[in-house]
């Protein structure tokens, strides 16, 4: 068999593999939404992403409320006198970037299915870095430059946990995401789910002794590419990380320190330096909504099978 026909065998095999998962994924959050009444399902109502895409979109409506009719001023001065302005810089549309990271993504997942350690592989580190590159570049296009992003996270509690009728059904808590410059491709993947979080839903579903883990419902959204993970931000009590092997796109808040947890090596003796991707931390709302979680009543995975 050619490597180009292995390459498109492995493809619809991992197509396949993906079509699977999500139907998993569809039939715990189901399972779990019927039980939720006696146990731990706590919803994630609303996902927002933080004001760099309402900065965004409100440029972009500005740009398309512009008069057009007449021209520019500044450019009828510049004609009469003999003066051209230089001409701008071109930029890659945030379509075509997108288009790009698609790209370089896929051959970073072709790569991981190939090797042995892809942290100590030199073509899959390039190819990473390729990745991250590209991605730091759509997310200043989508986002803006100005960082960190924040995502707002508002939750909806069920009447059974205790404290129900002191405090209510609403809760939120803010998560500031981690540098672009340390982990983008995660950054970039946790603004997708954010974005899309209407058209998809889910909730926390887990309470375990060091996180509380959310289950995110979704066909679009695939988990990493690889595990990106830096030592400059650990898995400190706050932060957020991904879930799972490979990672995300279901995600969980640490409630201690699990810098050993899910630090390089702690998943699995084979690969030292492999870690869950952490991708923030919660600034705003951890003692009186992420805390306030444990309150509910069950624990570890309810209404998975």
């Amino acid at each position: 068999m050619s490597l180009s026909s292995q390459s498109h065998s492995q493809s619809q095999g991992n197509e396949k593999d993906r079509k699977m998962e999500v139907e998993e994924e569809e039939e715990k959050y189901a399972k779990a939404r019927r039980q939720s009444r006696g146990g731990l399902l706590v919803v994630v109502a609303i996902l927002v992403v933080c004001a760099g895409l309402a900065s965004y979109l409100r440029h972009n409506k500005r740009k398309q409320s512009r008069p057009q009719a007449g021209g520019s001023p500044s450019l009828r001065q510049n004609d009469e006198l003999g003066f051209t302005p230089p001409a701008k810089k071109k930029t890659k549309s945030i379509a075509k970037l997108q288009d790009q990271v698609v790209a370089l993504d896929e051959v970073v997942r072709d790569i991981k299915s190939q090797v042995d350690i892809f942290e100590t592989d030199k073509t899959a580190q390039k190819a990473a870095k390729q990745l991250q590159d590209a991605t730091r570049e759509l997310l200043v296009a989508m986002y803006g430059a100005r960082e960190p992003y924040r995502v707002h996270v508002e939750l909806e509690f069920q009447p059974t946990i205790p404290d129900f009728a002191e405090k209510g059904k609403d809760g939120h808590f803010v998560i500031e995401l981690a540098p672009s410059r340390l982990v983008p491709h995660s950054v970039y993947t946790f603004l997708e789910i954010a974005r899309q979080w209407n058209l998809n839903g889910g909730a926390f579903h887990r309470i375990a002794g060091h996180v509380l883990q959310v289950m995110v419902k979704t066909r679009k959204i695939k988990h990493l590419a690889f595990q990106e993970y830096s030592p400059e931000y650990p898995h400190k009590e706050r932060t957020v990380g991904y879930a799972g092997r490979p990672s995300g796109p279901a995600w969980y808040v640490s409630i201690q320190d699990n810098s050993r947890n899910h630090g390089p090596g702690s998943q699995q003796k084979h690969n030292p330096y492999e870690a869950d991707a952490a991708i923030g931390r919660v600034i705003e709302g951890y003692e009186e909504s992420v805390l306030r979680i444990t309150k509910v009543p069950g624990s570890g995975f309810v209404g998975v099978m």
